[in-house]
């Protein structure tokens, strides 16, 4: 499961959500038209809706769930994140990849494992990788400069700066 956007507020009389994208690409959401969702909210609330219309209208997006019918409707779902499974996650291109999906990853140099990806994190523009090194976790900058090759088929991420791990 992949988190598409987050529900801002309502919409005009008819009960349609405005959504924040997370990646920005509102292409991608008219993939959603006729498929069901997941709503979430601090992992308490998950509804499931089902996505019945997705409209752009400049640069908003808009997305009408079966059953929401009013303005007032649409309100208690505002802060929702909207969840959808891996055939409707955002195509990925050469080199991008879901940070979720890194969890678990195992740290390698030389195919030497050294520890494993248990988290991650966002600050600013940049995005940290939490590691375990036995008892102790490091934070490894997600850039080209400390991070090698990705291979989604071993499960493993190449670190290139061994002093990050110290």
């Amino acid at each position: 499961m992949f988190i598409k956007g987050v529900i801002l507020s309502s919409y005009g009389v008819d009960g349609y959500a405005k959504v924040k994208s997370i990646s920005n690409n509102f292409s991608d959401f008219i993939n959603l038209k006729n498929n069901k969702v997941l709503l979430k909210k601090n992992n308490d609330s998950i509804i499931e809706v089902k996505v019945v219309d997705v409209s752009i209208k400049g640069n908003s997006l808009l997305l009408k769930f079966e059953g929401i019918d009013t303005p007032e409707a649409v309100k208690p779902l505002i802060g929702f994140e909207l969840w959808v499974g891996d055939l409707l996650a955002s195509r990925l291109k050469e080199g991008e990849y879901y940070l979720g999906k890194l969890i678990g990853y195992a740290i390698v140099n030389n195919n030497k494992k050294l520890g494993e990806v248990v988290s991650f994190f966002e600050y600013l523009n940049s995005i940290f990788l939490e590691v375990k090194v036995g008892i102790k976790f490091f934070f490894i900058p997600f850039l080209s400069i400390y991070v090698g090759d990705i291979n989604a088929q071993k499960k493993t991420i190449e670190i290139k700066v061994l002093d990050l791990l110290k």
